[in-house]
């Protein structure tokens, strides 16, 4: 048994780093490889990952590209995510890890504390932060726990699907509220609670005397003065930067450059004192 981290990626390869150095820091797993999907579509950035994972050792797939499909919406690159999920749980977690522990997060979720992956799944089957739509309870993409060898044993096939569940309008991941129901599963919420859409991440206010106060939803992603919009996550144990892709962002969606640049400021101002 080993501890698997996976994120699949589509630009940033800056993150990639940062995510590898802080789990370096703080993971306390002895057996754990980190493993990037590489979903990017510019032949540039591809090269920059496979750069990246190269320098430290990080394990590299690149997920099969459709070269007709276009993502020039937010709601079009949801849609295009879970796929990305799908194909690599299907493809590299349940047929290479049935026996592992595995961490699954966004490519903007970034470890600031010690923690241990093995030690927070082994009594588990499944832990991630709780989303809620109607009466319908899910875990959302950005940060999930598989203790793989107790879902091979239960039912190995999990369907992230977004949409229509129960007359619910549902985020990536929904689908799963059925093999949570068929299979009498009750997951972990990562973060404490865990019955109300209000047991949700934390928004800290400041950081070392730098304002973080989270902002409106009209102001969060576009204007640095209405917040930063960063989250906390298990305990406060995970940075969740939020929206690394740009996705948010219809004019500048999956470009290289983050268009809030103070707010890129900030998080390396942060993230300096972790490394």
């Amino acid at each position: 048994m080993t501890t698997q981290i996976f994120t699949s990626v589509v630009n940033r390869p800056d993150f990639v780093e940062t995510q590898y150095r802080l789990f370096k820091t703080f993971l306390k797993d002895e057996d754990w490889q980190f493993n990037v999907v590489d979903d990017s579509m510019e032949e540039s950035i591809t090269e920059e990952f496979k750069s990246v994972c190269d320098i430290y050792g990080i394990k590299y797939y690149r997920k099969p590209q459709n070269p007709n499909k276009k993502f020039d919406n937010p709601l079009a690159g949801a849609r295009h995510a879970t796929e990305t999920i799908q194909w690599t749980y299907d493809t590299i977690i349940k047929e290479k890890h049935d026996e592992d522990m595995v961490l699954f997060c966004d490519s903007d979720m970034f470890l600031l504390d010690e923690f241990s992956i093995e030690e927070y799944i082994k009594d588990e089957v499944i832990a991630g932060s709780l989303q809620v739509r109607g009466p319908i309870e899910y875990i959302w993409n950005g940060i999930m726990f598989f203790n793989m060898s107790e879902i091979t044993k239960i039912d190995p096939d999990l369907n992230f699907s977004d949409g229509n569940v129960e007359g619910n309008m549902t985020d990536i991941g929904g689908h799963l509220y059925y093999w949570f129901l068929k299979n009498n599963v009750k997951f972990k919420n990562v973060n404490e609670g865990g019955t109300t859409p209000d047991d949700c991440p934390e928004y800290p206010e400041e950081y070392n005397g730098i304002s973080l106060v989270f902002g409106n939803n009209d102001d969060m992603w576009t204007k640095p003065e209405g917040g930063f919009s960063f989250e906390l996550h298990l305990e406060n144990k995970f940075l969740h930067y939020r929206a690394g892709t740009n996705w948010h962002t219809q004019s500048s969606w999956k470009t290289k450059e983050d268009p809030i640049r103070k707010k890129a400021e900030v998080f390396k101002q942060i993230i300096k004192d972790f490394i």
